[in-house]
């Protein structure tokens, strides 16, 4: 084998989370668990996106002391991509995914990896929270970092101008929108380039922002959320506010409500009127929905 031969490969997750933020501190038994950073303040009501995070390996990388990372680990040689994908997802998480598993892209940057030349290819997926909050924690310390929130979009529109001039913002990057009177397109900006700065080790806020940009196709036009995702990310029956408060942190962008609540209440919608109402809040009881039925995915697994 010549030393110019590349072997060295790596499996790298960005699993997605949304929830209730009112929940969100009696669902958490360590506060330690949820980072939110410096730039963002603890979100108040509504839901939040986060992706889920775990301690830098320091005997591997010792110079990442204290930081964290997205779960990965390496391919074996017998293993697909997907199947190595889902491997690492148990082993490090307890979780055990065999759907919706989605390629984010290949990292290759010769010098993205301290210990030598790897490359790495990440997935992505969203999961449900009531799933996943039982292995938060414990002895891989498993925790949330915070994506974005109502609060976050309204902090940087006040640092960085009208939420308008962006093609979606959160915490890991955004990409703001072509002047009309310019020739350039899209410019990406990632959160190296932020206030906050880097939130993760090595290049693994890249890959979070590449994930999310995948992650808001599951909202674009008359696309079924649900179906795209291959699960109900809010847990059941749930009021179309709440709905609208998910797809503007996952857009990361407003949505006027009328509007939404229009295309919602259309002929070709995808929401199923339960019947009944939530009482819960002040005011007039609200309708609740849910998904169309989905159709039983095959198992991805070979």
């Amino acid at each position: 084998m010549t030393p110019d031969i590349v072997t060295s490969s790596s499996v790298d997750l960005v699993l997605f989370t949304v929830v209730d933020t009112q929940n969100l501190s009696d669902s958490l038994w360590d506060d330690s668990l949820l980072s939110l950073g410096n730039y963002a303040e603890r979100p108040r009501s509504g839901y939040a996106l986060f992706v889920v995070t775990v301690p830098a390996n320091e005997k591997v990388y010792p110079q990442l002391k204290g930081r964290r990372v997205l779960p990965g680990g390496h391919l074996y040689q017998h293993e697909t991509l997907l199947k190595s994908s889902r491997r690492i997802v148990e082993e490090q998480l307890g979780l055990i995914l065999r759907k919706r598993l989605w390629e984010v892209k290949t990292f290759d940057a010769i010098d993205r990896d301290p210990n030598g030349r790897v490359i790495s290819f990440a997935y992505w997926a969203m999961v449900e929270f009531n799933m996943l909050r039982k292995y938060l924690g414990g002895r891989e310390q498993v925790g949330l970092e915070l994506v974005n929130s109502i609060p976050y979009m309204e902090k940087f529109e006040q640092d960085m101008g009208p939420l308008e001039g962006f093609d979606g913002v959160c915490r890991f990057g955004n990409r703001s929108m072509p002047s009309p009177s310019s020739f350039r397109g899209h410019v990406k900006t990632l959160s190296k380039d932020l206030p906050e700065g880097q939130i993760l080790g090595l290049d693994h806020d890249e890959m979070v922002f590449f994930a999310w940009r995948k992650l808001r196709h599951a909202f674009d036009g008359r696309v079924d959320p649900f179906r795209y995702l291959g699960n109900n990310p809010l847990g059941g029956e749930f009021r179309l506010s709440e709905l609208h408060d998910f797809t503007e942190v996952c857009r990361g962008e407003r949505i006027q409500k009328d509007l939404f609540r229009r295309q919602m209440m259309s002929d070709d919608a995808f929401l199923l009127q339960t019947g009944k109402t939530d009482k819960s809040r002040a005011g007039k009881p609200a309708m609740l929905y849910s998904p169309l039925a989905m159709e039983a995915d095959k198992d991805e697994i070979d």
